[in-house]
């Protein structure tokens, strides 16, 4: 429970500090979507990933460093939903780090972006890992927000820690998700 209490300790400061800090008017954006991936590796091969729907959650926060690229973060929380059983008695793969997103201009409605991350992921029963993504995806306005997809490809390691046995595995996904933003449209 303490480890919980840990990483809730750290989303909320890292959001409170995003919160906090002033920004011009068009320079941060926020995105929240949902990922369908196809997983293969070892990492995905047991029994407790085919407990779980392939559908993720994930959520993308950038600053603009210049007029085109802007630093963040993404989080995404792996095996959210279950197949079967109580999804509130569910404790999820967390999955954060850090975020790079380049936004061509000369866009009217239609917002093209390419993103590249690293992220450190946390499973609560032990296992510790770093995942590399890649992403290209379009935003196209709708009023105040702005809707699309997003495809990209995931490389994840992890060190499994069992009872008597430590390994490091690998794996890797492909996903395809929607997502909703403000990509400074």
């Amino acid at each position: 429970m303490a480890s919980a209490r840990r990483a809730a300790a750290v989303i909320l400061l890292l959001a409170a500090l995003a919160a906090a800090k002033s920004f011009a008017p068009g320079t941060r954006f926020g995105m929240v979507g949902v990922d369908y991936r196809f997983s293969g590796g070892r990492i995905y091969s047991n029994s407790l990933d085919t407990a779980f729907s392939n559908v993720d959650p994930c959520f993308r926060v950038g600053v603009y460093a210049t007029r085109n690229l802007a630093l963040g973060a993404d989080l995404k929380l792996l095996r959210t939903f279950p197949r079967h059983g109580d999804m509130f008695l569910n404790t999820p793969v967390v999955v954060f780090g850090p975020a790079v997103t380049w936004v061509p201009g000369g866009f009217a409605r239609v917002r093209p972006y390419g993103t590249a991350g690293a992220a450190a992921t946390y499973r609560f029963d032990l296992d510790l890992g770093w995942r590399f993504q890649v992403g290209a995806g379009a935003l196209f306005g709708l009023g105040p927000i702005a809707f699309g997809p997003e495809v990209g490809w995931c490389g994840d390691w992890a060190r499994i820690v069992r009872t008597h046995n430590r390994f490091w595995a690998s794996g890797s996904s492909f996903y395809m998700g929607l997502r909703i933003g403000d990509l400074k449209l």
